[in-house]
Parts: C-alpha cells; sequence; structure tokens
C-alpha cells in the first residue's frame, strides 16, 4: 500500500532525481574506467520514469511507450556494439519522444489548479527536459550540416554517449544564457536555434514564476473565503 502511494504522489519527483543524477553526476563518472554503463541505466531510467509520470494519459501514453522502447534498444544496441546504428536515428526518435514529453509536462503544469510539490517537480523537469530536447535538435543540425558547430569539446569524440554530453553542455549553457562560448554556432541555422533556445530559457522561467505566484495568490485568496 505504501509502495502504491509513493509511485502515485512522487512520480514527478522520481524522475526529478533520475534526471539529476543523469546531468549532473554522469559528467563526473564520464572519466572512471567502464562508467559508460551506469551513465546509460541512467538515462534509461530517466526514459522510463518519463513515461510513467504520463501514464494517465490515456491513448497519449502508447506512442509516448512505442517511441521510448525504441530509443532505450537503439542505445542499448549502440553501447554493446550488436550492430552499427547511426547516431541520426537515434536523435530522430529521441527527439519525438522528448517532444511529446514537453508538450504534455507543459499542459499539466499550465492548467494545474493548486501549487505543491509534485508541480514544482514538475516545472523542474519541464526545464532540464528542454535541454535535452534541444541537444538532440543540435546533434541532428550537426548531422544534417557537419560543421555547424565547433570548438574544442567536440574535437575527437568517439562515441555517440560522448557526443550526447558535449552537446547536453551547450544545450544548457544557452538555455541558461550562461554561454561560456567553448563549443558555437558556425552556421546561421545553428545560430538561429541558439538564439532561439535562449530566448525559449528566460521566457519559460518568466511565465513559470508568473504561472506558479498566480495559482498560489489563487489558492490564498479561495482559502481566505473558505474561513
Amino acid at each position: 500500500m505504501m509502495l502504491k502511494m509513493f509511485h502515485l504522489h512522487y512520480r514527478f519527483r522520481n524522475l526529478l532525481i533520475w534526471l539529476f543524477l543523469y546531468l549532473v553526476v554522469s559528467p563526473v563518472l564520464a572519466a572512471v574506467p567502464h562508467a559508460n554503463l551506469l551513465i546509460q541505466l541512467f538515462f534509461t531510467a530517466v526514459l522510463f520514469s518519463a513515461v510513467y509520470t504520463i501514464h494517465r494519459e490515456g491513448l497519449v501514453i502508447w506512442p509516448a511507450v512505442v517511441l521510448m522502447v525504441a530509443c532505450a534498444i537503439l542505445l542499448w544496441c549502440n553501447t554493446f556494439g550488436l550492430f552499427s546504428i547511426s547516431g541520426m536515428a537515434i536523435n530522430f526518435i529521441l527527439f519525438f519522444y522528448l517532444a511529446l514529453l514537453v508538450a504534455i509536462f507543459s499542459r499539466y503544469i499550465f492548467s494545474a489548479s493548486r501549487v505543491d510539490a509534485e508541480l514544482i517537480a514538475a516545472a523542474l523537469c519541464l526545464y532540464f527536459l528542454l535541454g535535452l530536447l534541444w541537444s538532440t535538435l543540435y546533434m541532428l543540425l550537426e548531422s544534417f550540416v557537419p560543421g555547424s558547430f565547433a570548438g574544442l569539446p567536440l574535437a575527437e569524440l568517439t562515441s555517440y554517449r560522448e557526443q550526447f554530453a558535449r552537446f547536453n553542455y551547450l544545450s544548457f549553457v544557452t538555455l541558461t544564457t550562461l554561454g561560456y562560448g567553448d563549443i558555437t554556432p558556425k552556421t546561421p541555422s545553428a545560430m538561429a536555434f541558439c538564439q532561439a533556445e535562449a530566448i525559449l530559457g528566460q521566457f519559460f522561467t518568466a511565465v513559470l514564476v508568473a504561472r506558479l505566484v498566480g495559482i498560489q495568490v489563487a489558492q490564498q485568496l479561495t482559502g481566505k473565503k473558505g474561513k
């Protein structure tokens, strides 16, 4: 019974933990020998946990499950080198999966009527998922137009995991408008995507905070009227 309640009430917080482990802990582990499997395990847990957060979404859950399973299979086959898999194929599936999650999470957050810990966790998850979504977009752009991005961190990458980690880094420093400049866009399309992500990052924070404050004020007013 307690396990069931945990799953029902903490689905977004569970996902947030896995996202944190993947995005923050994985880069630290990258230098450890044979850490590739553990990092891949973290990311697979993100994929599965994200599906669980939307298990109440009716028919939308089935396309998400199909995309998630396909992505997980291709990633693990690539990890073990079972057969040659194009990084572009993985990125296409991952892009559509993340885009679907972003759409569902956005609807959940901006239609909520009360602020609680789960809503805040969902908002943080959405922010992280936006960064991952843009990572896959950058990788697809680089696949279609080689040389779209340049910089020392992109030199001599030997695996899909390393490439994804570098573009995650680029995505999040762009989303937060930090912009270290060690990886830079070199084509008009790449510049446009980086510019769009930076604008999105600023507007997302402003709109989200305004939304949460508005819900909180409405809750307080409703509570006072109830008294």
